[in-house]
């Protein structure tokens, strides 16, 4: 957990001065969706129903005082456990590697356990909004490392971690579209919920998607469901 708190601290401290200055990272694509062409595979997990719903309270606050924003729906909430093909225009020469990868991903996959997540805090980066995930245990970086490594040894792992290594659990709940005139109330509700308790949960299986860069639910689409092996700690 000291890894992804430290990584949480660090955005929300270099984020927090653009918020106050008016001066967020506006996303370019949103104004224009349907020209987006960007599309990829990544393995992910869904939070469960009880932390969806408490997510969306807190955006329905959250769009009060930033309207017109791009806002998750509940469906389409996600922790990206790796980017097997990272969003891009350039997809459509790497999906080739997509039944090879698959087979890569429920061979490790059969080795590991389920886990426990809990979802506690926002921090942001200077273009959205983020749920703080902290995983129990070693568990998730488990996967990932061993993905990783059989990735690489069957020559499928180039693309992994192209844009950054990913070590956290976390949830992206909002993006910036617009600007907006009244910075303010955003910071101080960001302020108010830095700490906020959205929940605890088992996860018991990943999912292989394909879709946008947003997973948005009008393109994504699940490749395969990996049940993983139930774990005797933790949750009931």
């Amino acid at each position: 957990m000291k890894a992804a708190r430290q990584t949480y601290d660090r955005l929300w401290g270099e984020a927090i001065p653009r918020f106050e200055r008016g001066e967020p990272q506006i996303d370019p694509h949103l104004l224009n969706r349907a020209d987006d062409r960007r599309r990829g595979v990544t393995l992910a997990l869904r939070p469960d129903p009880a932390i969806q719903m408490a997510v969306d309270f807190f955006l329905r606050q959250l769009a009060d005082v930033a309207p017109n924003q791009y806002f998750y729906r509940p469906d389409e909430l996600h922790v990206t456990v790796l980017a097997m093909i990272p969003g891009s225009e350039a997809w459509r020469g790497k999906i080739h590697d997509l039944p090879a990868i698959h087979a890569v991903v429920g061979k490790v996959l059969k080795r590991h356990r389920s886990f426990d997540i809990s979802f506690r805090g926002v921090t942001e980066s200077p273009g959205a909004v983020i749920i703080q995930g902290f995983p129990h245990g070693g568990a998730l970086a488990e996967i990932r490392d061993e993905l990783r490594r059989v990735l690489w040894e069957n020559h499928l792992g180039g693309d992994v971690d192209r844009r950054y290594k990913i070590n956290t659990a976390h949830i992206t709940a909002m993006r910036f579209s617009n600007d907006l005139a009244y910075w303010k109330g955003v910071v101080e509700l960001l302020k108010a919920n830095r700490k906020t308790d959205f929940g605890e949960m088992r996860v018991r299986k990943l999912q292989l998607l394909w879709g946008d860069w947003y997973a948005s639910a009008q393109s994504v689409r699940t490749i395969q469901e990996y049940p993983l092996a139930d774990s005797s700690h933790g949750l009931g």
